[in-house]
């Protein structure tokens, strides 16, 4: 695994040994970013169920100028704050080792707000509708943001709730992406 583009282009990001993760394969994540390049400059962004950091850390690379990477692991927390440290994102960078929903209503409750959103649960755990209600009911998405949420093809696509939406999905053998966004009044 590494970056793939923007100041830490080629560099590694460590990731552990077990199979507790899966991190985003270099073809998918660029991919990703190609499609969402024009969200990443400048944006703040958050990165629940981080894993190892891969996404977020990319979009720092890539220019966003702040990045919250919320994990509870034992396991990846650790090397998520090592990759941040190696990377020298420190600056750009606030990792939180905690539940990824109980970050959410923490900031709803401080009243931040994200340009850009990674959601990147387990597979086969129904995860995103829950955190998807959290960002609607708490306001924390910009209303010209968007969220990256990344499943198991064989999982039942989100469509959405009454103001965030699917926007697109694309698959990737066993990996699909899934962008949404505010309804368009």
């Amino acid at each position: 695994m590494r970056i793939i583009a923007g100041r830490a282009k080629g560099r590694k990001i460590l990731s552990p040994a077990t199979m507790e993760t899966r991190p985003t394969l270099d073809r998918i994540k660029e991919n990703i970013f190609n499609m969402i390049q024009n969200y990443v400059p400048d944006a703040v962004a958050l990165d629940v169920f981080a894993g190892t950091g891969s996404l977020g850390l990319e979009a720092v690379s890539r220019g966003a100028k702040e990045c919250y990477l919320v994990d509870k692991s034992p396991v990846t927390f650790p090397i998520l704050k090592e990759n941040i440290i190696n990377l020298k994102f420190q600056d750009e960078c606030t990792c939180l080792n905690m539940d990824s929903y109980d970050a959410l209503r923490n900031f709803v409750k401080n009243k931040k707000v994200f340009d850009l959103i990674f959601i990147d649960p387990p597979y086969m755990k129904d995860m995103i509708p829950k955190a998807v209600g959290i960002i609607t009911e708490g306001e924390i998405l910009k209303k010209d943001g968007l969220i990256v949420t990344k499943i198991d093809t064989g999982e039942e696509i989100y469509e959405g709730n009454e103001r965030i939406v699917l926007q697109n999905s694309r698959k990737y053998g066993n990996t699909t992406v899934c962008f949404y966004k505010y309804k368009e009044d």
